[in-house]
């Protein structure tokens, strides 16, 4: 009979040394995570045109975009092939690239693929326009700025330059080096 008695002991050793080891296992299980915010917006539009006016009902700004994307657990908006005019009565700017990206955060916009800011003005001076790879724009100082290759033309003639700082208050351009200017 005693050797029964420690078999029993034995079946319920057993399982307490699985509950044990079960127990034991310092790791997490891992959930399968389906969602991936940088992929997944929470709202997106397609073929988008916004217009501002001021406090006298003239257009100030016009927007557009092909399509919008906007993600709010980083608070980016990501948009293709966007089109921005700002319309004062002395001049008209019209910036487009290929994408841009919004930081609501930093109040940033960065602007890629083939960047073309034109300037149109009520002055007999032709149009001047200036094309970049890439261009930041920090709203909350009112400069844009790129370290990329600028070209500035005006049909007149054409500079270029490594690099280029704006303040968009001031109205003024300085390039940042390895500046080349020639007539057209």
């Amino acid at each position: 009979m005693k050797f029964l008695k420690g078999r029993q002991i034995l079946w319920l050793l057993v399982p307490a040394a699985f509950v044990v080891a079960f127990l034991w296992d310092g790791s997490v299980q891992q959930k399968p995570d389906f969602v991936e915010a940088d992929n997944n917006p929470d709202y997106y539009l397609v073929n988008t045109s916004t217009l501002e006016f001021n406090v006298d009902g003239q257009r100030v700004r016009q927007f557009t975009s092909d399509k919008t994307s906007h993600f709010k657990d980083i608070m980016q908006t990501r948009m293709e092939n966007p089109e921005f005019k700002m319309m004062t009565p002395e001049q008209n700017w019209e910036v487009s690239a290929q994408k841009a990206l919004s930081n609501e955060l930093s109040e940033q916009l960065e602007l890629e693929g083939d960047v073309k800011i034109t300037m149109n003005t009520k002055d007999p001076n032709p149009e001047m326009t200036l094309s970049m790879p890439t261009l930041k724009v920090d709203f909350t100082t009112q400069t844009a700025f790129t370290d990329s290759k600028v070209e500035l033309n005006n049909t007149i003639f054409r500079q270029t330059a490594k690099g280029m700082s704006a303040d968009l208050k001031a109205n003024t351009i300085e390039f940042k080096s390895q500046v080349v200017s020639e007539e057209l």
